[in-house]
């Protein structure tokens, strides 16, 4: 799911179909095994979970929803809709640096594409391959368009642990529960660190710069160098990328607040789901778990039970959060069933 649920991988899915120089990347067949492998992992997760919670109940997890708390869930939805308005924005930054822009609306119509297939269906690959090869058929420049979806990601993830970290410093309170506090800081340490390095390898001369010219798929990494570069020569696009992502994040944060709320949480404030949903965030982005379920309610046990929060409740609004996700990204259902064709705003292809 999408950075939180920024929702995806640090950048784009390996998975996508790299075609040879002349031809036209393709979506790739979804791998069954892969998805069953993905949704046993996260079915093992939930039995680990109940299993070494032996206290929870069932009527912890599925709570009884009242007229109040099913309007929190649509505030919860419409706001992860409008983070996805700011994403999208994010994007249109990377692509008009990387000089392969599209209208606004197209944009927004291949976002909503990608986060249904990464959240609401059943795929083996993610919905950044879609936003890949539709942006690619769109502008004729599929390497640029992996650089976009790459970049763009690779921002989202930069701001998470800042927000994590932030938050955290503004309670002093969460900076002494103990191993949540340290697992926290250390996902947080850990995810800068990498997203770091691997933006100093894109951007050098002697690591993705190598691979400018070639063939095949390392054009594809070549591209992501070049488009590094650009963002080098326009300081101020880095702090709107930012600034975007930032606002795109806190949303995802609100979002959750608001599935709090909905559950009636009280031990989880605004400031308590920026300081906790970025790591977990983070961990459910792994690739191991079918759409982060398992990983995100154990993490929530994690660092909300460490602020209070009932073990069986923070099963439950990691749930409903998954929930709210898929939700929201039902609105991508049209986009991907018919967004495949040109619009009459999209730019024409350029070979």
């Amino acid at each position: 799911m999408d950075d939180g649920d920024d929702t995806p991988t640090p950048a784009v899915s390996s998975s996508v179909a790299v075609a040879p120089d002349d031809a036209e990347p393709l979506l790739p067949r979804n791998n069954w095994r892969s998805v069953l492998l993905r949704l046993g992992i996260s079915i093992a997760f939930l039995v680990l979970l109940f299993w070494r919670l032996p206290d929870v109940s069932l009527d912890e997890v599925v709570p009884d929803l009242g007229v109040a708390s099913v309007a929190w869930i649509v505030v919860a939805v419409l706001v992860h809709v409008v983070a996805y308005v700011l994403q999208t924005l994010r994007w249109a930054t990377v692509s008009e640096t990387l000089g392969n822009p599209l209208p606004f609306r197209r944009l927004f119509s291949h976002l909503l594409a990608g986060e249904f297939v990464s959240n609401a269906l059943p795929t083996s690959f993610g919905g950044d391959v879609v936003r890949v090869v539709r942006q690619g058929r769109d502008t004729g420049d599929f390497p640029d368009a992996f650089a976009a979806t790459a970049i763009e990601r690779l921002s989202g993830w930069i701001v998470l642990p800042l927000i994590s970290t932030a938050a955290m410093l503004a309670e002093s309170e969460y900076l002494s529960l103990g191993g949540a506090t340290v697992l926290a800081l250390v996902i947080n340490a850990v995810t800068v660190a990498a997203l770091l390095t691997l933006l100093w390898v894109a951007g050098h001369e002697r690591g993705a710069g190598r691979l400018i010219g070639v063939g095949g798929w390392r054009r594809y990494i070549g591209a992501v160098h070049l488009g590094v570069v650009a963002f080098r020569a326009h300081p101020g696009r880095v702090v709107q990328l930012l600034v975007r992502g930032l606002g795109f994040q806190v949303l995802q944060c609100v979002s959750v607040y608001a599935a709090a709320r909905a559950l009636e949480l009280d031990q989880v404030s605004l400031l308590a789901a920026m300081a906790f949903f970025p790591p977990s965030a983070i961990a459910q982005n792994l690739p191991i778990a079918m759409g982060g379920l398992g990983v995100r309610e154990a993490a929530f046990v994690l660092f909300f039970g460490a602020i209070g929060v009932p073990d069986g409740s923070a099963i439950a609004l990691g749930l409903l959060v998954y929930v709210v996700f898929i939700l929201a990204s039902l609105a991508g259902a049209p986009s991907f069933a018919f967004g495949r064709r040109r619009g009459p705003d999209a730019i024409p292809a350029q070979r």
